[in-house]
């Protein structure tokens, strides 16, 4: 196995273990916190999508394409979801149009984790040594 394979498998499993950890961090708030738009555990989640898209790089995945869009939209939607929180600073709750605006960021957490598994299994199912003849003696 290549550098570039290992790599691409490390960075796709540590980007869905951080993406998990990003998900609790959000159900966490959404307990604690009971108005309000909780932004905290997206970041958290982006990071993770980003570190998978990374490894569907590294690995040259025929999933990259999908795994480019996905940061894409959670990042509109938690700069949507920010400007959103940041007009209704002052209220308790805020109107409840506003949460229509975590549809991009979940449509693109979920892009993620499909993706990251995915590549997952698509690194593993790839043999170690190429087709192509270039590793041979």
């Amino acid at each position: 196995m290549n550098k570039r394979m290992l790599w691409s498998r490390i960075l796709s499993v540590i980007g869905l273990a951080v993406m998990a950890v990003g998900v609790l961090a959000l159900v966490r708030l959404l307990r604690v916190r009971r108005g309000g738009l909780p932004i905290d555990g997206l970041w958290v989640f982006l990071l993770g999508g980003w570190l998978v898209t990374l490894g569907a790089f590294l690995g040259r995945s025929r999933y990259r394409r999908l795994l480019y869009l996905a940061p894409g939209l959670t990042i509109s939607g938690l700069i949507a979801v920010f400007f959103i929180a940041m007009m209704f600073f002052e209220t308790q709750n805020p109107p409840w149009w506003t949460y229509a605006a975590f549809a991009w960021p979940i449509c693109g957490g979920i892009m993620s984790c499909v993706g990251a598994v995915l590549v997952i299994v698509e690194s593993f199912r790839r043999p170690a040594v190429p087709q192509d003849g270039a590793g041979s003696a």
